[in-house]
């Protein structure tokens, strides 16, 4: 019997190529650097390791907020609701606080600016029970859509906790979500974010309101060094003065980057 278990055993990590690692890691110092609190995850895919900061809070659940905007364009390119990078999103004469917002979109220029006028206008032609196919197929965070069906991602009981932005992730990045590869391959070019001599970070931040007085504010992605993706998931909570301070998760992101030396720490913050 303990013989079995062990053919068992062995023949899972043959599988697989090798067994699962997890490592908890101290990050500490870089949140403390501005006040804030968080956690991280990393997948590292060629060694099949996760590493994270503050475990307990990688596994809790919060709104997704712009971070949906990496499923949410797949959804809409699937759909037909939008065909490419070149399509024109008419600006409705609407004024905005965010005068990124207060001009026609591209997709690429919607997801730059994190421009929410354009994905509720993308919503409004997807409808509610499609977006609940996609997001029970994409096995995407809680799945309840519940709440406004144009903004269900900004408001309402839809959450996502870091460990499942990392496996979405994963999914999207291998082909594994059962999206036409055309569609992913658009997405991924328009969420690169930084480009260095020997690496690329890929991702989206999102700002969802958690009460009055304290926010949520995220970045997950992605990674590419060595011809290595790793994949990524911070997110840090404060008050919403803190809405300024945007570069706060870049630069956390960056220093742990480099205490991984996944790249050198002549990267600029």
């Amino acid at each position: 019997m303990r013989q079995g278990f062990i053919i068992l055993i062995l023949g899972l990590i043959f599988q697989t190529g090798f067994a699962q690692k997890m490592t908890e890691k101290d990050f500490k110092k870089y949140f403390d650097k501005y006040g804030v609190n968080g956690c991280f995850v990393l997948y590292n895919q060629s060694e099949n390791e996760y590493i994270r900061y503050n475990s307990m809070r990688c596994d809790s659940g919060y709104i997704p907020a712009s971070t949906f905007k990496i499923p949410n364009s797949l959804i809409a390119l699937e759909e037909g609701v939008i065909k490419d990078t070149i399509q024109i999103i008419k600006w409705d004469g609407h004024e905005w606080p965010n005068k990124n917002w207060n001009q026609d979109q591209t997709l690429k220029s919607a997801i730059k600016y994190s421009c929410v006028w354009a994905y509720v206008g993308f919503a409004e032609q997807i409808g509610i029970d499609k977006y609940n196919e996609y997001i029970k197929d994409f096995d995407y965070g809680n799945k309840d859509l519940t709440g406004p069906p144009t903004r269900f991602w900004l408001g309402g009981p839809f959450r996502i906790s870091a460990n499942q932005q990392v496996e979405f992730l994963k999914k999207f990045y291998n082909y594994d979500l059962g999206i036409s590869r055309e569609s992913t391959d658009i997405v991924k070019d328009i969420i690169v974010k930084e480009k260095g001599d020997n690496y690329t970070i890929s991702g989206k931040t999102g700002t969802g309101e958690l009460t009055d007085n304290e926010i949520i504010m995220w970045l997950v992605g992605y990674l590419e060094a060595n011809n290595k993706p790793y994949f990524y998931a911070l997110n840090i909570t404060g008050t919403p003065s803190d809405l300024e301070k945007y570069y706060i998760r870049n630069n956390i992101l960056k220093d742990i980057f480099q205490e991984l030396e996944l790249i050198d720490n002549t990267a600029s913050h």
